[in-house]
């Protein structure tokens, strides 16, 4: 674990902490011990409690900081970004918790923008489209069928959630009701394709919203079927190519 995944844990525990002690702890001090709030008042406020309070505060305010600076940088597609900003501390351990524990998939890796790039000199033909949206959708269906490329994938790219790019990209390429896409396939292929999006939307409704990192993703029950049939599926298209010669 690096030095400030360290350190921001840290501060994520002291969060939770201060906040139970604020709303919990602190109340029940102040009706069951006689004198507590004169003893934290005393000297207007110059004394260890107000003291220690300041450095609790400035540790949150880090805290809540980082995971502003973590959101902008991996998240920003987030939805999260209006309670952790008009909560702050108050929801910075709760977001916390859900992209560095939980490890839910982040928004600037799930339904991206597209860039758009204003050029008069590159163009595509309709042949390098067409060629270009068959490259992808297979390309989807080999990243399934293959262990070793999902692990790769992940070990290339950090900060990707490779769980979801999985399903992700298959919403990004698949579009069976587009004219384009079906001048892209054969009826067989299409056929093919849409018996994949069935198996693939019915693996999407066993498993979790918030799925585990790939390498305990390939573990699961639901990884090793959807595996199966991709590679399945790649033999009836590569007999369907094959045919097609």
């Amino acid at each position: 674990m690096k030095l400030i995944d360290r350190i921001t844990y840290i501060t994520f525990v002291i969060n939770i902490i201060a906040l139970l002690f604020y709303f919990i702890g602190l109340p029940i001090i102040l009706i069951k011990v006689p004198g507590s709030f004169d003893l934290i008042t005393i000297n207007r406020g110059q004394n260890p409690y107000n003291l220690a309070i300041s450095i609790v505060a400035m540790i949150l305010f880090f805290h809540w900081a980082y995971c502003l600076w973590f959101l902008y940088k991996y998240d920003r597609y987030s939805k999260s970004i209006f309670p952790l900003f008009f909560f702050n501390v108050l929801y910075a351990p709760i977001y916390y918790y859900r992209v560095k524990i939980k490890k839910r998939p982040l928004r600037n890796q799930i339904n991206r923008p597209i860039e758009k790039v204003e050029t008069e000199d590159i163009s595509i033909t309709d042949d390098e489209f067409l060629t270009m949206t068959r490259n992808n959708i297979f390309g989807v269906i080999d990243l399934w069928a293959s262990k070793e490329k999902q692990i790769d994938y992940q070990n290339n790219v950090p900060i990707a959630q490779v769980s979801a790019e999985l399903f992700c990209q298959w919403e990004d390429f698949y579009f069976p009701d587009s004219d384009d896409f079906k001048q892209s396939f054969c009826k067989k292929e299409l056929e093919i394709l849409s018996d994949f999006d069935k198996a693939l939307n019915d693996t999407v409704e066993k498993t979790p919203q918030d799925l585990p990192l790939i390498e305990e993703f390939v573990e699961t029950k639901e990884w090793i079927e959807m595996n199966k049939i991709a590679n399945e599926i790649k033999k009836q298209l590569n007999t369907v190519g094959n045919n097609a010669l």
